[in-house]
């Protein structure tokens, strides 16, 4: 399950370095034996103010934005609400190294940077499933408007190009504001989706989250609750359309998009169908807890740290949630935190967090209640997928890839089959593809870090898949 959070960087200089600090910085992450170049780029305005954007070569992830950077009497403090870090560090006299730790879903890893060389090569992967225009097909950009949200929502709209009625498939996206094509690490999997299925006969529309592209709405204050009603204005627009179907209007979400489309599906019987990729079938604390052992362990980090550091992960997470004010799951956060830190095994605790000292697990604790106390995260973090797919009668295709770590799909499945099953839904499949990752990638290392260094966004037997599966409803 894709999870965008914020970056914290602490960026703390020695009085005798009083100039700007160097624009452009590059730095190795060694995260438990994966090896991942990372960019700073760094801006001072003529306003003075600072602004910020970071890339990850490896994966073409590039100008991740900061959401706010400040730089005053030597310290650096960057917020990047989109993947969860935190980086501090501290820079030498010369000002040309930082010396720091990258924290990210509640580990940390040691990361030095030093001024970036202009003419540093960086691999280009290519991404040759992503479609490019001329189009065997009508594509169309458009903005419409939700009259029960009041939001404008940027799309496009894809069919075949004939004076035809067709099925239509709206797709949702994963969690963490994306863009109408999904856009990871410059995959496009919407786009190959969308171009797949419309070239069998459907019409799909594809649209920016709320805050993305050319969607308005604030998507920092939003949950899974209201991308759902969002979902519901795309459908009510769709039924306006002349040449789609509306007896056949189904859903297809992908990671937390297979959370929401069963949401909508069991309180709208305009839903044809619903097809879940990745999607979530056990309680959300419980898959979270699986999902960190699984990227715990693609990165090496040993089996009994694991299990030393998971109990205090969901213990957070249960605690945080259930807080109503911050300032309170911020006390409970650190008191957790520092009992587990003193009744853990040192080697332990460093393997997983890379805490050294109490005041580093007080600001542990306080990373983690920041992180909990969102919106998205409360509601999230509380939700059991199975009474909501209890209610879902229309029909279901539910598949995984047996090598996903952020949605495990043993758990996933097995969940999602049991609910449909309780519900009285006799019309569902489910499919597990071997070796296949959370992008259905076929994968050598299956880290999430290898989703960017593979070409391939989707695996063509699992287009094959949902195509036929879907030919039922054309």
């Amino acid at each position: 399950m894709k999870k965008y959070l914020s970056i914290y960087l602490v960026f703390i200089s020695i009085n005798t370095f009083a100039q700007s600090p160097i624009q452009n910085w590059s730095g190795i992450l060694n995260a438990g034996g994966q090896k991942i170049e990372l960019r700073l780029h760094l801006i001072q305005n003529a306003d003075k103010f600072y602004t910020s954007n970071w890339d990850v070569p490896a994966q073409k992830a590039k100008g991740i934005t900061s959401s706010k950077t400040t730089f005053d009497n030597g310290q650096l403090s960057i917020e990047v609400k989109m993947i969860g870090a935190s980086y501090s560090g501290t820079i030498n006299a010369a000002g040309d190294k930082i010396e720091g730790t990258w924290g990210q879903s509640g580990m940390n890893f040691p990361l030095n940077m030093e001024p970036l060389k202009e003419d540093a090569a960086v691999a280009v992967i290519m991404k040759p499933q992503t479609p490019k225009p001329p189009f065997a097909y009508a594509s169309q950009d458009l903005v419409y408007h939700g009259a029960n949200t009041n939001l404008d929502y940027g799309a496009t709209l894809t069919y075949p190009n004939d004076n035809k009625k067709h099925s239509l498939v709206i797709l949702i996206t994963g969690s963490g504001k994306q863009d109408r094509d999904e856009t990871i690490f410059d995959h496009k999997p919407f786009a190959v989706i969308a171009d797949y299925l419309t070239k069998k006969g459907f019409a799909v529309l594809r649209v920016d989250d709320r805050g993305a592209g050319k969607s308005t709405g604030d998507f920092s204050k939003s949950t899974s609750a209201d991308f759902a009603l969002d979902v519901e204005e795309h459908i009510h627009y769709a039924k306006s359309l002349a040449m789609v179907d509306t007896n056949k209007i189904g859903l297809l979400g992908h990671s937390e998009g297979g959370l929401i489309a069963p949401l909508v599906a069991a309180r709208n019987n305009s839903v044809a169908f619903i097809v879940l990729l990745a999607g979530p079938g056990i309680q959300i604390v419980d898959l979270m807890g699986i999902q960190n052992e699984l990227v715990l362990k693609s990165v090496g980090v040993s089996q009994d740290a694991i299990s030393a550091y998971i109990p205090l992960y969901k213990k957070l997470m249960k605690t945080i949630i259930a807080t109503d004010k911050k300032e309170e799951a911020i006390i409970k956060a650190k008191e957790i935190v520092t009992n587990w830190y003193a009744t853990t095994d040192k080697a332990l605790v460093k393997k997983t967090t890379n805490i050294n000292d109490e005041a580093e697990a007080e600001k542990f604790a306080n990373t983690m209640a920041e992180t909990f106390s969102t919106n998205w995260w409360k509601y999230f973090g509380a939700y059991d997928p199975q009474p909501i797919l209890e209610k879902v009668k229309c029909p279901v295709l539910a598949i995984n890839g047996s090598a996903d770590i952020q949605v495990p799909a043993d758990a996933s499945i097995d969940g999602i089959e049991a609910a449909l099953k309780k519900g009285g839904n006799k019309q569902f499949t489910t499919k597990q593809f071997e070796g296949l990752n959370h992008l259905f990638q076929k994968c050598t290392k299956c880290t999430v870090a290898e989703y960017g260094e593979l070409e391939t966004t989707i695996e063509p037997e699992v287009l094959n898949t949902i195509g036929d599966w879907l030919a039922t409803f054309k």
